[in-house]
């Protein structure tokens, strides 16, 4: 598959739009976690973030799938589809970290 120059600038845009999501959210929750007194579990089941994984997993697969569907749309018709996928990541995020700290 030969890679158009449209479909090129929207996966840089989504990558970067995602990296930026992911580190803000990372460093929110970290910076948040350090203000906490109480050093307590997060109170929602493991199954919580199990769905919310899957749920975000799914916004980012499906999101990556219409871009490499419509690529010779524009920016503009894609950026609701980058906002999703950016969604997907930020979601991802929050709840790998809680998982992890469960």
């Amino acid at each position: 598959m030969k890679f158009n120059k449209n479909l090129r600038n929207i996966l840089v845009l989504t990558v970067i739009f995602c990296v930026i999501v992911i580190v803000s959210v990372a460093l929110i929750q970290f910076y948040g976690q350090s203000k906490i007194n109480s050093q307590c579990s997060y109170l929602d089941p493991i199954l919580v973030d199990f769905l919310a994984f899957g749920a975000a997993l799914f916004l980012f697969l499906e999101g990556i799938y219409r871009i490499f569907e419509n690529p010779n749309y524009s920016l503009k018709k894609q950026i609701t589809v980058i906002i999703r996928i950016a969604f997907g990541c930020a979601i991802i995020t929050l709840h790998i970290i809680q998982f992890i700290h469960k």
